[in-house]
């Protein structure tokens, strides 16, 4: 299963997004704009973590990682923290408890589900 980023956020707010972090690799990275969208659709569309982790995500472990090879089948995204890269996060069926993890964790997930609401914000923040 691979869930598309305008199916999580809608098409308008997908497309923003995009745009937003084209803008951000041209201004941070100094790349050519032309190059900098072809980066932002090609990471963002295979749902890399280090540009799409936020908090209000709910992100669902692939279908073909072991549930024992991940510290949960759902994980809600509460925080992202800075050097290294890192996301306070919970079992999304069990949010009692907060871990806090390397970004790379979300590599065995997919995004399905951002708080809209959260998603205009942090693309307004970016």
């Amino acid at each position: 299963m691979t869930i598309r980023l305008d199916q999580v956020l809608g098409a308008e707010r997908a497309a923003a997004l995009i745009r937003h972090t084209a803008d951000e690799l041209t201004r941070q990275d100094h790349l050519d704009p032309r190059t900098a969208l072809h980066l932002a659709c090609e990471r963002l569309a295979d749902g890399d973590p280090l540009l799409l982790a936020h908090p209000g995500q709910t992100w669902l472990l692939r279908d073909d990682v072991d549930i024992d090879d991940a510290p949960a089948r759902r994980l809600a995204v509460h925080a992202r923290l800075t050097c290294p890269p890192r996301v306070l996060v919970s079992d999304a069926d069990q949010p009692e408890e907060i871990d806090e993890l390397l970004i790379e964790v979300l590599d065995l997930y997919e995004i399905t589900a951002w708080a809209t609401e959260l998603a205009a914000q942090q693309g307004e923040q970016r």
